[in-house]
């Protein structure tokens, strides 16, 4: 069933339309996620002797079966050998005096956008040796679904087009291993694009996840206003989920997770980014927390935008939690939300979620946050006509302005400042809650432009190897 309009949808587009919630696009829901036999080296995603994080090694039946016990392996199949993971490598980046075993399976991780070619070159290769070069997608690397192969005696270079962005392996084995078990050289590896290096990418897909009254589109406009299309035209992977409008995390999580795990699946890819507004980065946390989705070894990093951490005091008042004008404060929201009257119950767990004392007493000491995520986040503030801040409070959010501002100070018209920061605290935007998504239709304060704050986070990323 359609939600009804809002006074968020109804300031967005003249009238709601019906396929504004639910339904996604065939390129973000693809193929079904490889399962963990076919993800090779999946489990040992605890870091690399670079310390790259996303490091895996073969299975340790695999490691007994290697050059340094002698015992021979079997060439004629590539996936019998264990195969280890080495280091991510950046465009412009090498390593000198790599050793590799006679059944060694080293497995270097690059990432390229789609239509750039990217160049391999592999020297210094000691004489009378040779090695074999692949790229394959990085969900399962292995010479058999190679996108590209070569043969190496000396020095040769291996250059691939990338067919989406994102992350790719780099496989790399002794030739004819089996001939010499005791077999033991060395080589030099650099990685350069050589064609289409205006594009940029990200390793891993970003998510992005929407908060209250999400919506991928309603008519001509998008929930992060024009965010997808700027960035992709660049070159980075994007997806969009599509959850419940308003719910518990319960329930909008378990749907992330299923997003998650689909377009893991469609991208070929290893890992995701998860970057949530609002509730949308509560909804990213349990994704990645062990006791939540359990997804923290596919989730390379969670950036939260206006997230009440640390719950907001608007749920507490219209619940009855603190003192205040709940029946005042419930009508506003369900004509801000555009709730029916069988959608209310939603908003009502929904608010129950986002309360101060859920997510202090509940949420936070059960949904911990993974090791081996990077967690960052922004705050909002805004102020009354803009004095003593940067930013004009959009009238629509006048109501919540001033029922959080003397129970929690600075806000952003939903949430706090202070209950937005998680993780690394990456600064404030001169931004109310609806500005930071570009809303309304791409109008937002003079000091604060947020195509250009997602392009700069999608530059962090990338910065990070993420």
């Amino acid at each position: 069933m359609a939600p009804a309009c809002s006074l968020l949808a109804l300031a967005l587009a003249p009238a709601c339309a019906d396929d504004s919630v639910g339904g996604t696009r065939d390129d973000e829901i693809g193929a079904e996620a490889p399962t963990e036999e076919e993800s090779a080296g999946e489990d040992g995603e605890s870091g690399s002797e670079s310390g790259d994080n996303d490091g895996s090694t073969g299975s340790s039946e695999g490691e007994e079966r290697g050059s340094e016990t002698g015992t021979p392996c079997d060439p004629s199949d590539p996936n019998a050998l264990p195969w280890q993971a080495r280091e991510f490598l950046a465009k412009g980046e090498s390593r000198a005096d790599v050793q590799l075993g006679a059944c060694d399976y080293h497995v270097w991780w690059v990432s390229a956008a789609t239509g750039v070619e990217t160049t391999i070159t592999v020297s210094g290769v000691d004489e009378g040796a040779g090695v074999d070069l692949a790229v394959a997608y990085p969900d399962a690397p292995n010479y058999v679904e190679a996108l590209a192969t070569a043969s190496v005696l000396d020095t040769g270079e291996l250059a691939f087009e990338a067919p989406r962005s994102g992350e790719f392996a780099v496989l790399v084995r002794a030739q004819n291993p089996g001939a010499d078990p005791q077999l033991s050289l060395s080589y030099d590896i650099e990685v350069a694009c050589t064609n289409q290096c205006q594009f940029v990418t990200t390793r891993f897909p970003m998510v992005f996840v929407h908060g209250w009254t999400g919506f991928e589109n309603i008519g001509p406009l998008t929930y992060f206003y024009n965010v997808r299309e700027d960035l992709e035209a660049l070159g980075y992977p994007v997806a969009i989920a599509v959850l419940d409008p308003y719910n518990s995390v319960d329930v909008r999580g378990e749907q992330l997770v299923e997003f998650v795990t689909a377009t893991l699946g469609a991208a070929r890819a290893r890992k995701v980014n998860l970057i949530g507004h609002s509730q949308g980065g509560i909804d990213s946390r349990y994704v990645a927390a062990d006791a939540g989705g359990g997804m923290g070894a596919q989730v390379s990093s969670v950036i939260t935008i206006g997230t009440p951490h640390y719950g907001t005091p608007v749920p507490d008042i219209a619940l009855g939690l603190l003192p205040g004008a709940s029946e005042v404060v419930l009508a506003w929201l369900f004509n801000f939300l555009g709730a029916t009257m069988d959608q209310q119950s939603d908003v009502l767990a929904s608010l129950d979620t986002l309360s101060e004392a859920h997510m202090i007493d509940e949420f936070n000491p059960t949904y911990l946050d993974h090791p081996e995520v990077q967690y960052w986040s922004w705050a909002g503030e805004t102020c009354v006509a803009g004095i003593g801040c940067q930013d004009t409070l959009d009238p629509l959010l006048l109501i919540p302005y001033e029922l959080i501002l003397p129970l929690a100070g600075d806000n952003d018209g939903l949430v706090p400042t202070e209950s937005a920061k998680w993780g690394e605290y990456l600064g404030l935007m001169p931004a109310d809650h609806i500005d930071q998504i570009g809303q309304i239709a791409g109008v937002t304060g003079l000091n604060y432009d947020h195509i250009q704050f997602f392009r700069d986070n999608a530059e962090m990323l990338v910065d990070g190897a993420h």
